[in-house]
Formats: C-alpha cells, sequence, structure tokens
C-alpha cells in the first residue's frame, strides 16, 4: 500500500464482489431528516444489468489494504459496499490507476462511477457527488527551519508537487511567494527517494496520509502541522446519467447523517480527512 502513494500504475484489474461483502451497516439515527421530495429510485439501467461498476485508486486515504478475498478496504469501499446493498445489486470493483482512462471507462460506460477528485486534472466532464474532505499539506527535510505552510510561502523556496494530482490545483490556489516545481509521476519508489535524497526541494506537497507513510519510510523528513488547501474526494459520474446523479446525492445525504463515513474514518485511523460538508 505504501509504493501506491506515490506510484502511477499502467495496468488494469477488475475483481467482483457481492452486495453481500462485509458491507458497513450504518447505525440507526435517533431521528430522521424530513425528505423534501420522495427517495430517487434506482437508476434503471443499473437495476436492468444488476451491477454496479467502481473505478478505486490505490489512495491510503480511502483504501488501506484488502481482505482475505482480495476485496478492497478502507473508507470509500465500506460506502460504496453500502451503496450498492442499498441498490440491492452486486458490486464490481476496478483499479483505477491512469486518469485519463478512468474518464474514458466513465464516459463509454464502461464504469459507472469512479472514485476521483475534481481538483485532479480531466476531470471536468464528470459530475461529482462528495463525500470526504481530504486536507493538503507538506513534507520537509527534518533540519528545515519551515514550520507552517507560511514558512515555505517564501521566495526563493521551492515546493514540488507532482503534475495532474489534486494538489497541484489546491497548492497553486495557495501559494503566493515561493516557487512550485511540476514533477512528472514518478515510476517507482526508488525513483522517488532518489529524487528527495538528490536535494533541490524545501517541500513537497501532497495529501496528510500519504505524507506520514512517505515519512515513515524516508528518515530525516517530517509532515508540517497545518494544512494550505484541502479536496473533496468524490464519487465521478458521466454528467449524462441524470437519474444516477440524483441517487448519489440522495445516497449521500443518508451516508453522512447515519454517520456511516464518520464512524469508517475512525475505524480505519485516517489521519487529515473528514466527511465532506
Amino acid at each position: 500500500m505504501r509504493s501506491a502513494v506515490i506510484v502511477l500504475g499502467v495496468g488494469l484489474s477488475i475483481v467482483v464482489a457481492s452486495c453481500a461483502s462485509a458491507p458497513a451497516t450504518p447505525a440507526t439515527p435517533s431521528s430522521a431528516p424530513t425528505a423534501a421530495a420522495k427517495a430517487a429510485p434506482v437508476p434503471a439501467d443499473i437495476a436492468r444489468a444488476g451491477v454496479i461498476t467502481v473505478g478505486i485508486p490505490a489512495n491510503p486515504n480511502l483504501m488501506t489494504g484488502k481482505d482475505a478475498n482480495g476485496l478492497p478496504q478502507g473508507v470509500a469501499p465500506d460506502l460504496i459496499n453500502a451503496l450498492a446493498t442499498r441498490m440491492g445489486v452486486k458490486l464490481v470493483w476496478a483499479d483505477l490507476t491512469d486518469g485519463a482512462k478512468a474518464v474514458q471507462n466513465i464516459q463509454s460506460g464502461a464504469w459507472d462511477i469512479a472514485l476521483a477528485s475534481p481538483d485532479a486534472a480531466g476531470t471536468e466532464s464528470l459530475a461529482f457527488v462528495g463525500y470526504l474532505e481530504i486536507d493538503h499539506t507538506l513534507l520537509v527535510p527534518g533540519t528545515s527551519a519551515i514550520r507552517s505552510f507560511a514558512d515555505a510561502d517564501k521566495p526563493g523556496l521551492k515546493i514540488w508537487v507532482q503534475r495532474g494530482a489534486p494538489v497541484e490545483r489546491t497548492l497553486t490556489r495557495a501559494v503566493k511567494s515561493a516557487t512550485i516545481v511540476l514533477k512528472e509521476p514518478w515510476l517507482t519508489v526508488a525513483a522517488f527517494q532518489a529524487d528527495l535524497k538528490a536535494g533541490g526541494w524545501d517541500a513537497y506537497a501532497q495529501n496528510r496520509q500519504g505524507l506520514l507513510f512517505i515519512s515513515r519510510d524516508f528518515a530525516g523528513t517530517r509532515v508540517i502541522d497545518d494544512r494550505f488547501g484541502a479536496t473533496t474526494q468524490s464519487l465521478g459520474v458521466k454528467k449524462e446519467r441524470a437519474e444516477l446523479v440524483a441517487y448519489l446525492n440522495d445516497f449521500m445525504v443518508e451516508a453522512k447523517y447515519s454517520g456511516l463515513i464518520k464512524r469508517s474514518i475512525e475505524t480505519f485511523k485516517i489521519q487529515g480527512v473528514q466527511p465532506a460538508p
């Protein structure tokens, strides 16, 4: 899992899970919000197919690992298992390793949902239903004088960020004085670590959970306490699928109100995330 924090793969594999595959069970709320309108029905095309296909990236905020059957575990799997159960359909997982191909899969109908951020490059054609707010912060050398983002955002300091990642957009919005250095995705962990060891950087921007993994594996680095921004991890779908968008919006209200997302964050001990507002 840790290597997935920084490595972009190129393959695509698919595993199948029934809707009964250890879905998270939301607690029954003491009172329920009054619905302003009738709940959206299960989209007709999904009901007919009896299956929903979801692309999931190897992001430590979303997926912490796999169970004995090879099925993903984590905050996002808990949410999607609950969605499949609510729909009464089978769930098919697909590995999301290439953002552009993921968008193509959504547009072609090969996938129903891609777990993605609207801040990721090339996702403008998708509609999004948010569920998780993910903090963006900085990794710095252990001996650095940088203690906060304000310390890093100064003339002459260089902040590395992976090109096309959601954090690129949030960093660009936040930086006023520092120099942003766009880095192409590293193909291996060794290549990433070699770049860090070679120097030429004052800070590296990423999500907090990912940076904590990197810091544990790469001695002599630390993660600053504050954040400079956040992205909303979302369910990305084809804009033209209005029925599915409406259904997901209804489902998300329930998921947030029931505490499903909050409990899952606590269960998997994910840091630097919170349910999306």
